[in-house]
């Protein structure tokens, strides 16, 4: 049996979120990847991305229509690309609105729109020429900014339009700031709808309809003080709580969003320290938490994200689905095993769980169904290049957009881990090698 150390180590590299009764849901994820597919082998789409700038999810379970929506807007591009009298979008959006963004091979389009809208907005562009003409303007703004020395890296947020990019960097263009000032300039100065904290300290963010001296006033802020105060909250927050969560949690990070306030942090973290009263909620493992604004998730057996002003009886109550140390533990030994039984199987398929975003229970299922595949399939290999299957939770909005775009994609297919066996054999029937 491993240690609790060991344990601990394991379900961070498998990582997980808890399985809820969502496997009727399993197909919108298998599918969503037959249909990217397409979309990159058809019509030359490299990334496809569900809702990527929705910050406001809610629960947990508030993500599973997104992925739904995801899917009828992703059938409906593959329906409107057919429409379409060109192939030049490399990376569209799912979103809830239409927009062209980061130069002319990127778009947003509404989930709910029809084909045929679709295929209106996307191909309504403009002439060469003037695409050209516009992105000559680009280069040369970008050359004038850089030229100027103060800023190693910028660039514009894909959140806004190209015409609203083009303005960001018409006012930037025209910042002079002195020469003593250079020495501090920031490390990453970023264009997007409106100015903001960043979670990162060299990190500028600016709003593309800043006035030039609004922007020089920001830029000639010293970065590691305009950082200062978010480093402060941080410490402030250890001080007083941090012990308090270690003894009580064993709770790794507390990390407060940028985004919230020094007071909306520490009401987030008295919320945290009532909540850990109840013993059922000090029985579960607690990695990481992020105290943010809108959102409370549980993204796998450790970690998990906590909207800072819900009250503690409703954190108790949503955090209780987790499994608790006892389960977890069960949980990973038994994934650990029947890993170990996929290896070397006739399907010539390594099975792997997610490294992120997947809990021990949920990759355990996934592997058996994987076994029960392979036992009712044994004439079953799989076609090159595809050399291992992963199991993702095809309910979690970041981890289907990791799997939608990653580099792996190649030679890696992506599996909802809540399928079925039938769902599975579905699935992987569409790889099949054909002698």
């Amino acid at each position: 049996m491993p240690t609790h150390k060991n344990i601990k180590t394991f379900l961070y590299s498998i990582a997980g979120v808890l399985i809820f009764p969502t496997f009727l849901f399993a197909n919108s994820f298998n599918q969503l990847v037959k249909e990217k597919q397409i979309l990159e082998k058809q019509f030359g789409v490299k990334t496809l991305e569900c809702f990527p700038f929705k910050k406001e999810i809610g629960f947990t379970e508030d993500q599973i229509p997104l992925i739904e929506q995801c899917l009828k807007g992703a059938t409906s591009l593959k329906k409107a690309f057919a429409q379409v009298n060109h192939k030049e979008y490399k990376e569209v959006g799912i979103s809830n609105r239409f927009l062209r963004t980061a130069g002319f091979h990127t778009a947003l389009v509404n989930w709910q729109a029809s084909p045929v809208e679709m295929a209106e907005f996307l191909n309504q562009r403009l002439k060469h020429q003037e695409q050209v003409e516009f992105l000559d303007k680009i280069r040369a703004l970008k050359k004038e900014i850089r030229n100027k020395g103060y800023i190693k890296e910028f660039y514009c947020s894909k959140e806004i339009s190209n015409a609203n990019c083009l303005k960001g960097y018409e006012n930037l263009s025209a910042v002079n700031l002195p020469q003593r000032h250079q020495k501090k300039s920031w490390h990453e100065i970023m264009i997007t709808h409106s100015p903001s904290s960043s979670d990162t300290p060299y990190k500028l963010i600016l709003g593309f309809d800043q006035s030039p001296v609004e922007m020089k006033n920001r830029i000639m802020k010293d970065p590691y003080e305009t950082w200062k105060p978010q480093r402060k909250m941080y410490e402030a927050i250890q001080e007083k709580y941090g012990k308090i969560f270690k003894d009580k949690l064993q709770l790794e990070n507390f990390i407060c969003a940028s985004e919230i306030s020094l007071k909306e942090c520490e009401q987030g973290a008295k919320t945290l320290i009532e909540a850990s009263k109840s013993t059922d909620f000090r029985m579960r493992y607690w990695g990481k938490i992020i105290l943010n604004r809108h959102n409370t998730i549980i993204e796998d057996d450790f970690h998990s994200q906590m909207r800072f002003d819900l009250p503690a009886k409703k954190v108790v109550e949503h955090f209780s689905r987790k499994a608790n140390k006892t389960k977890a533990a069960e949980d990973t030994t038994l994934a650990v095993k029947l890993e170990g039984r996929t290896k070397n199987n006739p399907s010539k398929l390594r099975a792997v769980c997610d490294l992120q975003g997947l809990t021990a229970a949920l990759c355990a299922k996934a592997f058996k169904t994987f076994i029960k595949f392979v036992k009712s399939n044994r004439d079953y290999q799989v076609a090159l290049p595809w050399d291992t299957l992963m199991f993702i939770d095809g309910t979690q909005l970041a981890r289907v957009n990791f799997a939608l775009n990653s580099n792996a994609r190649t030679t890696y297919l992506y599996i909802d881990a809540q399928s079925n066996e039938k769902q599975f054999s579905s699935f992987l029937n569409n790889f099949r090698d054909m002698p």
